[in-house]
């Protein structure tokens, strides 16, 4: 009779033993400018995971994998999961840790430069991630803005940065345009700094993204010229930083609010994507009148 090796017990990646034995065994030593906080809370892990809604067929995008965590319940359900991480001590932990999934791969790729289609993911993939919070804006609007952006995206990130992005108008800043003209956003709740190992000093929030462009190309430009300008008056009621936005020309600034049947004496963040829409049509209007 032939002896049956005994099976290897699974590593719970979400007990806070485990995730620093993995980082001892990697010479793993954690960073926060790499944002290296790992989640060890197990029912935040399921929240990410079911909230992208996965089928067998689906295929991730997942940045920064860090240990794996996140990587092997991805791999679990779905088809295949390519993640990209920029630090060389993460790539060897998830090595260990990903031995049982070889439908998981991680390559060593700046996820400010990572391709998905490039590194082999069909059109339809899916995106994930425990995002680095320092470079939380160029990682999103990057995803938004590829050619082939994912069906859908959820990530982990800062409260403060989720709580924007999903704010009514009245709490809008120019991130928030520049991605709600891109996609809806649904901020699904938030983890608490414990749920980390080591503790960040932030709490986060899961953010889901669904790509769906609002706007053509040429009148997205257009409202994020305006709104870049106005922003950066945003204590300033919109007769300021319009007129900012067009070159300190006040009067045309009011010309343009009138046209748009906005009051100047609103300030930038009240107002929602339809309205920065009626302002650069305004605009390109006023400018067509005076060729």
């Amino acid at each position: 009779m032939t002896a049956v090796a005994p099976s290897r017990r699974p590593l719970d990646l979400t007990d806070g033993g485990t995730v620093r034995a993995v980082a001892r065994r990697a010479g793993l030593s954690l960073k926060h400018r790499l944002g290296q906080n790992f989640l060890v809370d197990r029912a935040a892990l399921l929240r990410i995971v079911d909230a992208l809604e996965l089928s067998p067929e689906d295929e991730v995008f997942e940045i920064g994998p860090g240990i794996g965590t996140l990587t092997v319940e991805l791999a679990r359900r779905a088809r295949r999961v390519v993640a990209v991480e920029l630090d060389d001590a993460a790539v060897r932990a998830t090595q260990i840790t990903l031995r049982e999934h070889p439908n998981a791969h991680v390559e060593h790729v700046d996820a400010l430069r990572a391709d998905p289609l490039a590194l082999g993911l069909r059109d339809g993939y899916l995106a994930a991630g425990n995002i680095p919070y320092s470079i939380t804006a160029p990682l999103i609007t990057r995803l938004l803005e590829m050619p082939v952006p994912p069906r859908r995206a959820v990530l982990l990130v800062q409260r403060e940065v989720a709580a924007r992005l999903a704010a009514e108008p009245g709490g809008w800043g120019l991130f928030t345009v520049a991605v709600r003209s891109l996609a809806r956003v649904e901020r699904l709740g938030d983890v608490p700094p414990s749920s980390f190992e080591p503790p960040p000093a932030v709490h986060s929030s899961i953010l889901r993204l669904t790509p769906a462009a609002q706007l053509a190309a040429a009148e997205r430009a257009a409202v994020l010229d305006l709104a870049r300008g106005a922003f950066q008056m945003r204590r300033k009621t919109l007769r300021h930083g319009l007129g900012r936005a067009l070159g300190g020309d006040e009067a045309a600034a009011l010309a343009v609010l009138d046209a748009a049947g906005i009051a100047s004496s609103r300030r930038p963040e009240t107002l929602d994507l339809e309205e920065w829409r009626a302002l650069a049509r305004a605009e390109a209007a006023r400018r067509e009148a005076s060729a």
